[in-house]
């Protein structure tokens, strides 16, 4: 039995160049793979930083639309754990959005569980919010549900428009019961002055029977007065414009606040300045005479024994501003909003109707009144109401009204 033994022969010249040919056609196959395996793996990287931005930017847009929402939404994951809320559900819940993430949703969101059902809600702020409350689940891809979206909608704007829209209505019907009723008592008024004037000169002066006359007519002057304003208030709003100077519709309306002083007392316990700048307008003369002269009288009744008024006439970038400044007590902030409303009233004897007819004559005329509850240069309380100083007449009604 013979063994082959390995050849001690060293390989010859072509066989090691053939050898080196090979692992150099190797050697650049293996770097040509590498180099593509490389150009690969960078467009990947590429590829999948461009997917890493869009998804962020996707995140980032998911987060902004949360945020900018009119409505409280809370994202809980399947346990009921609260993830995320936007601005506006911790807007409403009057705390931090970072100190509702993590809680269970039982602990800190309010609502009934029945969907849709309004309910009040007392916030840390001290503000009562009407709101609803609805739920939206969350699946996977395999359909089980993996948390649920809580959303809720302040309806606090809505059910208080919806409230002064049932109050308007109330305010139309008894505006228009009212005027029916002025018309029903102006006859028999007619027939007590026209008696009580002939039985007052009948009588001799200074007598008992003189005084009792007069203040009979005193009284009748007080219903007319309130009837006038009843007839205001629910006749058809209709301006007949003319070109006047404001310093006649402050010398009218001061002339006709007193006549009428309250208690009847002598026009000079009241001190009256003027600082009338302003020009001509064109306006209904009549109804602004009646605003300005409802805001003097009203200044005077809250000085009963007398006091100090100031009236001013401005006017400036196209609009003329009519204002009347007491020394009385002023406006408490939680009565300004509601003095402009119909037959709201703080005085015993007041029909409610004064500043509702300034808020209406201004409106009509396109302008609008405002009530400073800010002491003024007086000590007391500012009216003014400003109208444009050109105007066409309106069909419909402004409803601009502020108050400070």
């Amino acid at each position: 039995m013979s063994v082959d033994q390995p050849s001690s022969q060293a390989p010859s010249n072509s066989d090691l160049e053939q050898m080196m040919g090979s692992l150099a056609n190797i050697s650049g196959d293996l770097l040509e793979s590498y180099e593509k395996l490389r150009g690969h793996a960078t467009r990947m990287e590429q590829e999948l930083c461009r997917a890493n931005t869009d998804l962020e930017n996707q995140v980032a847009e998911v987060e902004a639309i949360l945020q900018a929402l009119p409505v409280g939404v809370a994202v809980l994951d399947a346990e009921g754990t609260v993830l995320r809320v936007n601005e506006t559900l911790a807007h409403i819940l009057a705390t931090g959005k970072g100190e509702l993430v993590g809680m269970a949703a039982q602990d800190c969101l309010p609502g009934p569980e029945e969907p849709g059902e309004p309910f009040s809600l007392s916030s840390a702020d001290g503000q009562t919010r009407i709101l609803t409350r609805r739920s939206a689940k969350i699946v996977n891809t395999d359909d089980d549900q993996a948390g649920r979206v809580e959303i809720f909608d302040d309806q606090t704007e809505m059910v208080q428009l919806e409230e002064r829209v049932r109050q308007m209505d109330k305010m139309a019907a008894l505006g228009n019961m009212a005027a029916g009723i002025a018309h029903e008592i102006r006859n028999p008024l007619n027939a007590v002055k026209g008696f009580a004037e002939l039985f007052k000169k009948s009588m001799q002066p200074d007598t008992r029977d003189h005084r009792w006359s007069s203040l009979i007519l005193s009284g009748v002057v007080e219903i007319e007065a309130i009837i006038s304003s009843l007839l205001s208030f629910s006749q058809p709003e209709k301006l007949r414009l003319e070109t006047i100077e404001a310093q006649d519709i402050v010398d009218g309306a001061l002339a006709a606040a007193l006549q009428r002083t309250p208690g009847q007392r002598d026009p000079r316990d009241w001190q009256f300045t003027q600082d009338c700048s302003a020009g001509a307008l064109r306006c209904d003369h009549i109804k602004l005479r009646q605003a300005l002269r409802n805001l003097i009288s009203n200044a005077m009744e809250v000085q009963p024994q007398g006091g100090a008024l100031h009236i001013v006439a401005a006017q400036s970038d196209g609009s003329h501003t009519f204002e009347v400044q007491d020394a009385g007590p002023g406006v408490p902030v939680s009565l300004a909003s509601r003095l402009a409303d119909p037959f709201f009233t703080t005085r015993a004897s007041g029909t409610g109707l004064g500043l509702s007819l300034v808020h209406s004559i201004a409106a009509l005329h396109g302008g609008a009144l405002h009530i400073s509850c800010d002491a003024s240069p007086l000590g007391g309380a500012s009216f003014q109401f400003s109208i444009p100083s050109t105007r066409s007449p309106l069909t419909t009604r402004s409803c601009r009204f502020n108050a400070s």
